[in-house]
């Protein structure tokens, strides 16, 4: 996970390792994790199976909704009922009945496994009081809320989420994410045939794109460190920062791709657009290059599809990437001289 938690062993970063960097084969792991967000508000630790269904289950309907696959498998029962069920085809009894026995298989085990191992900071274990299996929430899935991140964790979960199912609705593990400016949306090019169209292809919306580069950046500006937001209206919701300025694009026969995910990074007002000293169009100081570097080899090592999206851009080894960035900066720096850095750090980083 490229050092995510070495430095860095809070209640949250943990949280964030479980749907960022979780291998996955199914979904299923994103609708356990918003139905933990949602079981904190209980009175009790011990939830059994049969109580934890119609939560895990409401969460994959509105996916499975969609039409987008949630499995890399050809099938799956617990898919097939929840299919059914939007469909009219069974009711909410049969589904809960499907999904007490065939909805867990393998999540509540692989829930807590990372690249690295399984982590020691868990949100449950497995349990069985009388004859009832179930789970017992530990003290971590309490304390997720400490420093005001749930509504940032449910966010995250979701726009990670929709990347995943569309990299497999799409079968397409090249699959090139862009960024669209005006609406703040991560969509992709989808071929299609020209003789029945007049265009060769279609665009398909992803997700906000707040939702899945917050998580990376642990909830921090990608500057100063402090606390952000992705909820609108707040009053430390977040700007969507170009390190390298978007007026550097046209600068260099070269495609320096600043609109690219690799450029794209979340900050507070103040560090974005500050009166008293906002980074606006200026260039970032060579020293915080290697936190961009450090940023996108955590978007890296979540695959789907993000990875392969900055791999194409920057290079296919971590030597090329650096040389990438480092490159473009002092291109950039050559171009526009007045170099930036904010006034404040808050934290130890991300």
């Amino acid at each position: 996970m490229n050092n995510f938690l070495h430095h860095d062993l809070s209640i949250e970063s943990n949280f964030r390792s479980v749907y960022l960097f979780g291998r996955n084969v199914a979904t299923y792991k994103f609708a356990l994790a918003q139905s933990l967000i949602e079981l904190r508000n209980q009175d009790k630790t011990f939830i059994s199976l049969e109580e934890l269904s119609p939560i895990y289950a409401k969460y994959m309907l509105e996916h499975v909704k969609s039409g987008k696959r949630q499995i890399t498998s050809s099938s799956s029962k617990f898919i097939n009922a929840l299919e059914l069920y939007n469909l009219n085809q069974i009711n909410l009894e049969q589904l809960l009945y499907v999904t007490e026995r065939r909805g867990f298989n393998n999540v509540i085990d692989a829930f807590h496994i990372v690249p690295e191992g399984e982590l020691e900071n868990k949100f449950f274990l497995k349990e069985v009081q009388g004859k009832k299996l179930g789970i017992k929430l530990t003290d971590n899935v309490f304390k997720l809320d400490d420093n005001g991140q749930i509504n940032n964790f449910k966010n995250e979960i979701e726009g990670r989420w929709n990347l995943v199912e569309n990299a497999w609705t799409e079968k397409n593990p090249k699959l090139e994410v862009k960024f669209d400016g005006e609406l703040e949306q991560f969509f992709f090019l989808r071929p299609i045939t020209p003789e029945k169209y007049l265009h060769s292809h279609e665009r398909v919306n992803l997700t906000p794109v707040r939702k899945p580069l917050n998580g990376y950046q642990k909830g921090k500006c990608f500057y100063c460190y402090g606390s952000i937001s992705i909820e609108s209206n707040q009053s430390n919701t977040c700007d969507i920062d170009h390190f390298i300025p978007l007026s550097i694009q046209f600068t260099s026969n070269l495609d320096l791709d600043l609109n690219g995910v690799w450029n794209l990074v979340l900050t507070c007002q103040e560090c974005n657009r500050g009166e008293k000293n906002g980074k606006f169009a200026r260039i970032p100081h060579h020293s915080l290059l290697d936190r961009l570097y450090k940023r996108n080899e955590y978007l890296i090592n979540s695959n789907h599809p993000l990875k392969e999206t900055i791999i194409m851009r920057t290079g296919k080894n971590s030597k090329s990437r650096a040389s990438f960035i480092e490159n473009i900066h002092k291109h950039a720096v050559s171009t526009k001289k007045t170099i930036w850095l904010p006034d404040d750090f808050y934290g130890n980083g991300f």
